[in-house]
């Protein structure tokens, strides 16, 4: 009889602490379904919420540093090694290795900058630098093989070729690039030009970047062709850019002769 009525004791006791849980999960669900419909309710700063809640923390190692180290040297020489091969082939269009093709790149670095007046003619080999400087030396060769004849081509074709090749000079920095390339006067006063001339007139007035011309004297920016952030503006007005709107003539009425008046007064305050 006492076992029965201890028995009849301890099921009532569990039933009432499994009510107790059963009360106390389904309070906290019903805190954690407040709080989200708090989140919903935030609306835009839900991203802001989640971002602050509390995480658990990946603990970075040195094991796991070394880890990344050793993966990014990996994949940096993987790179690199595709970068070397790529210049190799294209080393190939130019000579026959790759020490004869780096001979001719620092010859021709070194006499664009001694036309230019830039008498530190030391160079650092750059392999961004060469690969630009080959892409456009074969680019330059290409266009001009296709307008040449047999003898080479005509000194009064220059301007076109220049416009193939995506450069807008005008016909006087032609004329004083040309006098600075032929320095013979056999050459100067020939009407005829070669390959080879025709590329070291495009690189003297338009340098590599392994030059490291800061300032081009050659070129100047004016009104109908101006030149912005080292870029011609002009052959997007050739090509006819979208981006290009009609101007306003009185805008641009106005600013020109602002300019002259500014101009006259500094003439006139000189003299």
């Amino acid at each position: 009889m006492v076992e029965n009525q201890q028995c009849s004791h301890v099921s009532i006791f569990t039933a009432q602490a499994i009510h107790i849980n059963i009360a106390g999960i389904t309070s906290i669900s019903s805190k954690s379904e407040k709080g989200e419909s708090k989140v919903k309710r935030i609306g835009p700063h839900i991203e802001i919420y989640q971002v602050f809640r509390e995480r658990d923390r990946f603990m970075i190692t040195k094991k796991i540093v070394r880890m990344i180290i050793v993966m990014q040297a990996h994949v940096r020489g993987w790179l690199e090694r595709k970068r070397f091969q790529r210049i190799i082939n294209k080393a190939s269009y130019h000579g026959p290795d790759l020490k004869t093709v780096l001979n001719m790149y620092r010859r021709t670095i070194h006499r664009v900058r001694y036309r230019l007046g830039l008498w530190r003619t030391r160079q650092i080999v750059n392999y961004t630098e060469l690969e630009e400087w080959m892409d456009r030396k074969k680019f330059y060769e290409t266009m001009f093989a296709k307008r040449e004849d047999w003898q080479g081509l005509e000194r009064s074709e220059l301007l076109k070729y220049f416009n193939d090749c995506g450069h807008f000079p005008t016909q006087k920095q032609i004329d004083n690039v040309w006098n600075l390339v032929h320095t013979d006067d056999h050459e100067r006063y020939s009407e005829l030009i070669k390959k080879f001339k025709a590329v070291e007139m495009i690189f003297t007035l338009y340098p590599p970047l392994g030059a490291h011309v800061i300032k081009n004297t050659q070129l100047k920016s004016t009104w109908l062709r101006p030149i912005i952030n080292g870029e011609e503006g002009y052959k997007y007005i050739v090509n006819g850019h979208p981006i290009l709107k009609r101007a306003n003539i009185q805008i641009v009425g106005k600013l020109v002769a602002n300019s002259m008046r500014e101009r006259k007064f500094r003439q006139h305050y000189k003299s």
